[in-house]
């Protein structure tokens, strides 16, 4: 449908769009008047895009969304309306195939769900703090999917994605907003 330089720009803007969304929140984070809106409708809107992309990406963010309903990370209006705009784009285009979603839900919740008890109870520091920090449980699964599949369309995006959160949140760490 799209190109992989398209699939690519979208997907670093999804990681970009969702980390500052929860910066704006959370963390410190100063624009301006709305901006939390306007990077949970970008966050909403990039999403919807790749669930526009592909059959197996779809199932996966919705997976990814169902993770966050579940591991409660959905906790600000920002947030919701990205969901529901991931949820609307998948129910309005795409098929649920369980095959797909089942795996991926389990894994993005289990090793989602480790890295906030690592970040919210343990506070953590050290290899293991940075090893969940990395959020290996988005290209992991996808490269062991694309080897089973033979496409590696999904593992180009959630890797692009998840390369682009971690970086955007570093860049921010260095300038003081956690």
């Amino acid at each position: 449908m799209y190109d992989l330089a398209t699939l690519l720009a979208v997907s670093v803007l999804l990681g970009y769009s969702m980390k500052v969304a929860d910066l704006l929140d959370e963390h410190g984070l100063k624009w301006f008047r709305g901006a939390d809106m306007l990077m949970g409708i970008a966050w909403g809107c990039f999403g919807a895009v790749l669930v526009f992309y592909d059959f197996a990406i779809a199932n996966m963010m919705l997976a990814m969304v169902a993770a966050f309903i579940v591991r409660r990370r959905l906790d600000y209006p920002n947030h919701m309306l990205a969901a529901a705009l991931v949820m609307v784009a998948f129910v309005l285009s795409s098929a649920f195939d369980y095959m797909i979603f089942l795996p991926f839900f389990l894994v993005f919740t289990l090793f989602g769900a480790l890295k906030d008890y690592e970040d919210d109870v343990l506070h953590g520091k050290g290899w293991r703090y940075a090893l969940n920090e990395a959020m290996l449980y988005y290209p992991i699964p996808t490269a062991v999917y694309a080897v089973l599949a033979g496409t590696w369309v999904p593992f180009f995006a959630l890797t692009t994605y998840t390369l682009a959160y971690n970086l955007t949140k570093l860049f921010y760490m260095k300038r003081g907003v956690a």
